[in-house]
């Protein structure tokens, strides 16, 4: 069996890992290229047959190739298919791409043995996120195919373009008899492993959205008194990353946040050290002057939500205070101040909740789904449920997610039977398929739910 790997960076990896697996089946492999390879500690550099031959009948394996400075090249045509023949695998590295994730083929390339039996692509979904004129090999041939330009940041929506239309197609066309496999490498994210599965099964890879895969929420709580301890024991139970600073040892400790992820005690004149890009802020100190230095340095950069507590009187002498200091109307308009939703709260545990209620109203106006960390960590295979549309009223919307493995479920769609019954779904047909659940009795082939929505479930096999 001859087996071509083309494509972009990462094909010997890839021939490396196909070979141990070969060989651990007790199977005879041979390495090479048919255009250029980097030299490995045991190549054999030579283009003598029975020096290939020797070294496969001896140890099962041999990598070789025409040594050309620290590359080897292809064999002769002769000794290529004498050397075949004593090989149960064949493993030829048939493209180059300079290690770069993309690449479009140019002219003559890739070069496949006219005698293969399969052909695996492969592309770099590590890509996804970066600038095309950084990732691509054969940029012009890159751009000219997707239509876009190096400043163009790379979905996964491109890969899945560039990748059919390069490789796919052509491939498919003058190999009709070869196995045609993708393989596409991932950092081994949960979204890139969703997007490989998708890709791996002919899907559309704009099914699923990376907004979807994004961690909960951080919240930033500055101030460690009684509301701050209120609003973070609350706000773990919401699944916030939650971290708490304060300049006051006795309150700014462990033991008094224990469900924090993270507890600072440091002077609020090095709050901007520890502030996260995207976070959300709870400005709760006891001194008017901390909150103004908390605030002021909060508010050039990119928060999701700040909110201060105090009355109207101390909110509006702090905010003619941002006014003095340069800030604008249109800065100090996104501060939420007095903090919370107006519900008459009184107690620590009252403002908590209204603090918490107006950062999960803002945050929710966004429409992004956020997946809690244990899904975004799981490293096992199964299947991954995710709700990729929903109509009418429904417990979840759309991004929600669960992994379903042997032996633990992790996330939700919803609940009830409807969960039940993907769950059921993904481990007796770990395969890819959508199905899609009427949450309603009235319906014939409903579910017993009263809710009356629709929902439509991806099941996309990780592994």
């Amino acid at each position: 069996m001859i087996i071509a790997v083309v494509g972009s960076g990462g094909k010997t990896t890839l021939i490396k890992k196909l070979a141990s697996q070969y060989r651990a089946e007790g199977k005879t492999v041979l390495v090479t290229t048919s255009t250029h390879m980097f030299i490995e500690e045991d190549t054999l550099l030579t283009d003598d047959a029975q020096l290939i031959i020797q070294a496969l009948n001896e140890t099962g394996y041999a990598m070789a190739g025409i040594p050309e400075g620290a590359k080897i090249q292809a064999l002769s045509k002769e000794t290529f298919d004498a050397v075949c023949h004593y090989a149960d695998v064949v493993l030829v590295e048939a493209d180059g791409s300079r290690q770069l994730p993309l690449k479009h083929p140019g002219a003559g390339e890739p070069v496949v043995p006219e005698n293969t039996d399969e052909i695996i692509v492969v592309c770099g979904l590590n890509a996804i996120g970066q600038k095309a004129g950084d990732v691509c090999h054969r940029p012009e041939l890159v751009k000219n195919c997707l239509g876009i330009d190096d400043d163009t940041i790379i979905t996964a929506s491109h890969v899945q373009k560039l990748v059919a239309a390069a490789y796919l197609e052509s491939l498919r066309k003058a190999y009709p008899n070869a196995t045609l496999t993708l393989a596409p490498r991932h950092d081994g994210s949960l979204y890139q492993r969703a997007i490989a599965s998708l890709l791996e099964n002919g899907q559309d890879a704009d099914m699923i959205s990376e907004d979807w895969f994004c961690p909960q929420p951080d919240l930033f709580i500055c101030g460690g008194g009684h509301v701050a301890k209120e609003v973070a024991a609350l706000a773990a139970h919401l699944d916030f990353s939650v971290t708490v600073m304060d300049d006051r040892p006795d309150l700014a400790n462990p033991e008094r946040f224990p469900t924090a992820e993270k507890v600072i005690c440091d002077s609020y004149g090095s709050l901007g050290q520890y502030l996260d890009a995207g976070a959300y802020y709870v400005v709760v100190t006891p001194d008017h002057k901390a909150d103004l230095q908390c605030v002021s340095t909060i508010l050039p950069t990119a928060y999701r939500y700040l909110g201060m507590i105090g009355s109207r009187k101390k909110v509006a002498a702090t905010f003619q205070n941002l006014r003095n200091m340069g800030f604008t109307e249109e800065q100090i308009g996104t501060i939420c101040a007095p903090i919370g939703l107006s519900i008459g709260a009184v107690t620590p545990a009252e403002i908590a909740l209204s603090i918490l209620a107006q950062i999960i109203q803002e945050k929710n106006r966004r429409h992004t789904a956020s997946a809690d960390k244990a899904l975004l960590e799981v490293k096992d295979s199964g299947v991954l449920c995710v709700i990729t549309e929903k109509q009418g009223s429904a417990p979840r919307g759309t991004g929600s997610m669960m992994f379903v493995g042997n032996d633990k479920v992790i996330g939700s769609i919803g609940g009830g039977e409807p969960e039940y019954c993907a769950i059921s779904h993904a481990r007796e047909n770990p395969v890819f398929s959508i199905q899609e659940y009427t949450l309603n009795r009235a319906s014939e082939n409903g579910l017993d739910m009263i809710c009356g929505g629709r929902i439509k479930v991806a099941f996309i096999p990780i592994r």
